[in-house]
């Protein structure tokens, strides 16, 4: 759906998508723009449903996977505007079993640490998936389970800070991280179709195979796709991490909310301090090795950025003389959501492409949802023209 004739994406753009879910020979796309405090763009590609022949929409329920975690950074950001806590408070002060194996700094290990991914947590500990895995069997995990890195040392990105933090939320606010969400920030925002997480989404809608507008994974043998199981998602435990499922629709009034630094339908949410707080550079992300290689996060990207930061639920990156705050997520489906504040600009874009976590085809996927935001985002800049789906299928053939 086009919803406004100012979106700079026209049939040689819809051509260019087409040619992309063909060259990577993935299922379908959805791309969903919001600029200057609306939406004006959004559109699905391909197929949402390869079994039954049919094209997603701006409706059509998808898992954002770890985007899931600047709403969780959000949620916690509300509770600082009240002073009902500090960004810089420890953990322990919340949690009084959250230990180490190695226990000399974790005392010290603070919300902020958590945060932006420098506390030397595991990226996951237990199960992301199995619906009875709860916090308290995350701490008994964790108490037997070393760091990665020193304290602060370098950046380590952890699923299982974020489960934290949503255990924090809720000791302080005294609902579940969920309840919370759903009432402060989904509501607000007029997101409802959103959920925390797939036993949320079942729990309100039932049958989650009885549900109609899914983005369903599929996977390609040879010439033909074949529609994977969707709906088991993260737990509730790692839902802070990576649970959320959402709709075009509905992100975009998220986008809205990040870009009006705080503000959605003329009602304030969280404060300015904490939005440009989140949004600042917290740690440099680094290359670490990754499958017995070195692997640099730039890629993930922009491959020609200069720096690569993380703040409070966002990496940050440059192009084109532009700050550009976003963030990937890989669960069920691949996706990469984005905002560059200098143009009042916001991008998502998710595949349903079988997204293998951490896998070789996984990150596969998610580079090209990262060509096609790139390549919106040119289309806005009017910047010279890059093919941007060779450059990044260039990146993926270097560590596949």
């Amino acid at each position: 759906m086009i919803l406004d004739e100012s979106h700079h994406l026209d049939e040689k753009f819809d051509a260019y998508v087409e040619k992309t879910l063909n060259d990577w020979q993935l299922p379908g796309v959805i791309i969903s723009v919001v600029k200057d405090g609306k939406p004006v763009f959004a559109k699905g590609y391909g197929l949402r449903d390869v079994n039954r022949g049919l094209p997603p929409d701006e409706n059509t329920l998808f898992h954002i996977a770890s985007h899931s975690k600047p709403i969780a950074a959000v949620s916690i950001a509300m509770l600082v505007d009240e002073r009902k806590l500090d960004w810089d408070d420890p953990v322990k002060q919340y949690i009084p079993d959250f230990e180490f194996a190695d226990s000399r700094t974790v005392e010290l290990i603070t919300l902020r640490d958590i945060l932006s991914h420098r506390a030397g947590l595991p990226f996951v500990v237990g199960s992301l998936r199995d619906p009875d895995f709860t916090f308290a069997d995350l701490l008994d995990e964790l108490k037997k389970t070393k760091p990665v890195a020193g304290l602060r040392e370098r950046h380590s990105y952890t699923n299982t800070g974020y489960a934290i933090a949503g255990a924090v939320l809720a000791q302080v606010s005294g609902m579940s991280w969920e309840d919370f969400v759903h009432h402060r920030i989904f509501k607000p925002l007029g997101m409802s179709s959103s959920y925390t997480s797939c036993s949320r989404l079942r729990k309100e809608r039932g049958n989650l195979k009885a549900l109609e507008n899914i983005f369903i994974p599929a996977t390609k043998s040879g010439e033909t796709f074949t529609s994977l199981e969707w709906g088991s998602g993260f737990n509730v435990t790692y839902a802070p991490a990576g649970g959320v499922l959402t709709t075009s629709a509905d992100i975009a009034n998220w986008l809205i909310m990040q870009l009006n630094e705080g503000v959605y339908a003329e009602k304030r949410l969280i404060s300015v301090e904490s939005i440009h707080e989140m949004h600042k550079s917290q740690t440099v992300v680094a290359p670490l090795v990754y499958l017995a290689k070195e692997w640099n996060w730039k890629d993930l990207h922009n491959p020609f950025g200069h720096f690569l930061t993380y703040g409070l639920g966002w990496f940050s990156y440059d192009y084109q003389d532009r700050k550009i705050d976003e963030h990937t997520g890989m669960g069920t489906n691949c996706s990469s959501i984005s905002v560059v504040p200098e143009e009042n600009l916001g991008i998502a874009v998710c595949t349903n492409a079988d997204a293998t976590y951490a896998g070789p085809d996984g990150w596969r996927d998610m580079r090209m949802t990262c060509a096609l935001r790139m390549k919106v985002i040119d289309a806005f800049l009017g910047a010279s023209v890059k093919d941007w789906s060779s450059i990044f299928w260039r990146i993926h053939k270097k560590y596949a």
